[in-house]
Order: structure tokens, then C-alpha cells, then sequence
């Protein structure tokens, strides 16, 4: 571990949780999403949620992000409980991104970005200069000053996905949650994105907390992870405590093991796509 990632672990240490969730279950149905979860986020990190479809990924994002109401338990952001807040205090805290968001026709990228400044405007009043300024960083932060009047329509996979972050960005959120932002990406795209986040975390202290699917993408990425199946949390903690073979093949019900990347030495899953369902493998089938 570098010196500056010790001194970036050594100092969460020391934040309180900037959103804490005790005991919530969201029921649709007569059926739970999430079952009596508690999880506590710190300020300044980056959390993965991940595990199998279905297993309630999402859903806990919604309840942290304060878009979906749990049926019970609590949520606190930042000390105070979630559902005593009104939708504008906490978009001027929290910014979410959900899964590939459809485009807005007609819009350039810097009309997209000023939508961000909503929380913090009032109602029919035009930009000021502070949001004038916020928009400005948002974009340079996302690298499209050059595109700034492109419509998002002409833009790439990469390069709208960027052009949302700057909106995220120009609501000068404490906190992103990003509903897996690399499914609809190419390869490339999903490593700039990611570099992006990591960069606005590490530079900024942005806390960031996303769905991933990828788990070799959450250990590259991410300094704490949340695994879950059935809508039951398994495990919190750092992707190289909590990624063990045992663990994740019962989270995903089929062999995952984890073993040294042969150039880099980190850790590395190797996932058994074919397996019999129960987290171990028929001879000769696991990859």
C-alpha cells in the first residue's frame, strides 16, 4: 500500500458515518427488497454495493439516496434523520445517477449541467454567479469544455455518461450514488469513468457510492464494499477482506475464486460461469 493510500485509509478512520442506515427493510408485495440492513458509509470513501441480481443492490441505494422510503428502520445523513429533510436539502447534499438516464432531446451539454444548479435556486429565478462558477468547474472537472455546445445526442456512450457526472457535479453534492454507471459502457469508457470518480474522490474528497457488477472493477475502485444477497447484507469492509472464495460463491451461487493477477499481484476474481448453482463447480468447467 502507498504512503498516500495509508494516509487516506488512516484518516477515515477518524470521519463519522456521512449517512447511516440501522435496521431498514423495504417489503413490495408482502416480499423484502432489503431485509433489516445496517450499514454505516464513511465521509470522504468509496463504497461498492454489489452481489447477484436481485439481491437488493439498488433498492439500498434508492434508501440511502432518499429516493425510496424504507418500510422500516432508519437512514441519518450527516446526524440527521433522512426522512425529516425535504427533497431540495437533500439534493443539496446528495446526487444521484441512475441507470443509463435518457437523454433530454434538444439539450447541449451545458444546459444539461445547469439543471444541477436547481437545488440551490429559487423557484423561476435565473443563474447567478455562483452557479455560473459551479457549472464552470463541473464541466472542466469532466474534461468538455471543448463539446460544451454539443448536442448530447452527438455525444459518445463515454462522453454523455460524462456530461451527466458534470450535472451531478454542479449540485456541489457532498455525496454521489451512481447505479451502475459502466453497464452500457465499452471497455475503454468504463475504465475512464471510473479514473474520473476516483480522481474527484482522492482530489476532492467526494464520497462516492455505486452499484458494481464487475467485482475486479470494486477491487480496483473501490476503499470499502457492501456484498448482499436476497436483500440481506452479508459483509462490509475493505474488497480484500470481504473477497474470499467462500464468500463470494455464496453470494452468487456459483464458484468465484479469488486469486493474484499475474502482472499486478492484487487480488483477481475468476468466476465459474457454468457451476452447479450451489457455489461449487463441475470438473473441468470453471474458468
Amino acid at each position: 500500500m502507498t504512503v498516500a493510500a495509508m494516509a487516506h485509509d488512516t484518516a477515515a478512520t477518524k470521519q463519522a458515518a456521512i449517512i447511516e442506515a440501522k435496521g431498514i427493510s423495504v417489503v413490495f408485495n408482502g416480499v423484502p427488497a432489503v431485509d433489516r440492513a445496517s450499514v454505516a458509509i464513511s465521509a470522504g470513501r468509496i463504497t461498492a454495493i454489489c452481489g447477484a441480481n436481485g439481491s437488493g443492490k439498488s433498492t439500498l441505494l434508492k434508501c440511502l439516496s432518499g429516493l425510496e422510503a424504507p418500510t422500516s428502520g432508519d437512514i441519518l445523513l450527516a446526524g440527521q434523520a433522512l426522512n425529516s429533510l425535504s427533497r431540495r436539502q437533500i439534493a443539496r447534499q446528495v446526487a444521484v445517477l441512475g441507470q443509463n438516464p435518457e437523454t433530454p432531446a434538444g439539450l447541449n451539454v451545458e444546459e444539461l449541467v445547469e439543471q444541477g444548479r436547481y437545488p440551490h435556486r429559487p423557484w423561476l429565478t435565473r443563474l447567478r454567479g455562483h452557479d455560473r462558477e459551479a457549472i464552470e468547474r463541473a464541466i472542466d472537472a469532466v474534461d468538455l469544455q471543448d463539446m460544451r455546445q454539443r448536442q448530447l445526442s452527438s455525444l459518445s456512450g463515454g462522453e454523455r455518461q460524462r456530461a451527466w457526472v458534470a450535472m451531478a457535479l454542479a449540485q456541489e453534492p457532498q455525496i454521489l450514488f451512481l447505479d451502475e454507471p459502466t453497464s452500457f459502457l465499452d471497455v475503454r469508457h468504463q475504465a475512464e469513468l471510473l479514473t474520473l470518480l476516483r480522481r474527484l474522490n482522492r482530489e476532492d474528497g467526494l464520497t462516492i457510492i455505486a452499484v458494481l457488477h464487475d467485482l475486479n472493477q470494486v477491487i480496483e475502485f473501490a476503499d470499502d464494499v457492501i456484498l448482499m444477497k436476497k436483500g440481506e447484507v452479508l459483509s462490509t469492509g475493505a474488497p480484500a477482506e470481504i473477497f474470499r472464495r467462500e464468500r463470494l460463491s455464496h453470494a452468487f451461487g456459483c464458484t468465484v475464486d479469488v486469486v493474484p493477477h499475474p502482472h499486478t499481484g492484487r487480488p483477481f476474481c475468476l468466476i465459474d460461469w457454468v457451476g452447479n448453482g450451489d457455489g461449487s463447480a463441475r470438473a473441468g468447467e470453471h474458468l
